[in-house]
Order: C-alpha cells, then sequence, then structure tokens
C-alpha cells in the first residue's frame, strides 16, 4: 500500500496553515492522502495575528479561530520551538520529506532610507507592536518618556502605533 505524501511546512502563521489546509483540499490528500508536519520558531502558531496584530482587533484576531480548525486536522501535526536553520536545515527535511514549503514570513520592519533613521529613539513600527503584542523576543520594557512621536506612513500597523 502507498504511503501519504509528507510535506514539512517551515512556518505555522497564516500562510503556513492555509498551505497545509490547501493541500488537505487537493488531489494530494486523496488516497493514500497526505502527511503534513509544520514546523514553527515560535512557541505557539499563527505568526502575524498573535504577535503582529494588535490586542484590539478582534475581527482580526477572529482568524485564529478558522485558523485552529486547520490544525485539528489529523493529518497535521505542529511543533514548535524548532528554529530553521539551527535546529534542522534544508537537508534533514529533504531526507524525510517528499515536499518542503517555506512561510516564514517577514522577521523585521523594512529598512528606509531616511536620514537619521538609526539614532536613539528611532523605531520601526513592527518593533513597536512586537512589544506591545507581547512578542516572546522582544524586550517587556518599552522607553516610554518621549513627549512628542513622528509616525511615517498610514497603514493598519501605523495607525495602531499613532492610536497607543
Amino acid at each position: 500500500m502507498p504511503r501519504p505524501l509528507r510535506v514539512a511546512i517551515v512556518g505555522a502563521g497564516p500562510a503556513g496553515i492555509y498551505a497545509a489546509d490547501a493541500l488537505l483540499k487537493s488531489d494530494v490528500a486523496t488516497d493514500p492522502g497526505v502527511s503534513i508536519d509544520l514546523f514553527e520558531r515560535m512557541p505557539a502558531p499563527f505568526g502575524l495575528i498573535r504577535y503582529g496584530v494588535a490586542p484590539d482587533h478582534p475581527r482580526i484576531k477572529g482568524i485564529i479561530t478558522a485558523l485552529h480548525q486547520v490544525l485539528d486536522k489529523p493529518q497535521i501535526r505542529l511543533f514548535g520551538n524548532v528554529d530553521y536553520p539551527a535546529d534542522l536545515n534544508l537537508d534533514d527535511l529533504r531526507a524525510f520529506y517528499d515536499a518542503v514549503i517555506f512561510s516564514t514570513g517577514a522577521m523585521a520592519d523594512r529598512e528606509m532610507s531616511i536620514p537619521g533613521i538609526g539614532l536613539d529613539g528611532s523605531y520601526g513600527a513592527a518593533d513597536f507592536v512586537s512589544w506591545y503584542d507581547g512578542h516572546p523576543d522582544v524586550p517587556r520594557t518599552w522607553p516610554l518618556e518621549a513627549e512628542k512621536v513622528a509616525v511615517l506612513g498610514v497603514g493598519n500597523v501605523a495607525l495602531d502605533v499613532a492610536r497607543i
């Protein structure tokens, strides 16, 4: 009897979980099926939704309910606290899986070519929101003594920073 297609997904944020869901709904999920292992650097899944969306956005945070439904499928296993490539590398994955999907997302703010951007007191919005959301890689303190701030941009994260 043939074995299921074995797929490793590095990154258990929304993109990785949606990729797993798409595989489960595809033709590869039929006999003999598909087996999916998600590897996540953080101790818990959901990436940007957990660590990058302000907690007072319940509609966006509600997406986690749909992602949980995918993770609850018996064909999926989640391994947290696994750092690629420190804990496992591409050769390791190739040895045990038929396919590998990378969905690691953005790890930092995009650099801006603005004079003074590197001065003390200049921070990227992603760093601030990571602190605000309690990201485990970010210190628990933040320098909140500024009397005035400037926020560049008008996207969702910039507006959250300005509001807070």
